[in-house]
């Protein structure tokens, strides 16, 4: 699901109404553990001092069909701690902090316990700049 934040984003620099803030150089994947909202608000990321960061998407496949996928394995950093049970992905235009983008549901949700590598595994995460319809 795209944010409306960054629907807007999209819209204004590819159709050239609004051309600031710049589409982002780099994405950043995160985790959260309660469901995002189209406004980005309702993200709940695990806490500082677990081994949580966000990982920099480096390696999206070229579009097919108006969609990318991973084209490789994506590991967190090894937990220290307990991360809580992670439900949705999220994509940030910044390493911490910055604009929620875009958000989904992971297909299985995790618990991650201390000394765990959360992955998302090849081709699982597809992201489109396009919005399901109800």
């Amino acid at each position: 699901m795209n944010t409306t934040y960054f629907l807007n984003l999209v819209s204004g620099n590819v159709f050239g109404s609004k051309k600031s803030p710049a589409i982002p150089e780099k994405y950043y994947l995160g985790l959260s553990s309660t469901a995002p909202s189209l406004d980005g608000s309702g993200v709940t990321e695990p806490g500082s001092g677990t081994g949580y960061a966000r990982v920099e998407l480096t390696s999206l496949s070229a579009p097919i069909n108006g969609g990318v996928t991973n084209g490789g394995a994506i590991d967190f950093a090894e937990s220290t701690a307990e991360w809580g049970t992670m439900t949705h992905y999220v994509i940030y235009d910044a390493l911490s902090e910055g604009n929620l983008l875009m958000y989904g549901e992971l297909s299985a949700s995790r618990k991650v316990e201390a000394d765990t590598i959360m992955t998302i595994k090849l081709g699982s995460l597809n992201l489109s700049v396009v919005n399901p319809t109800a």
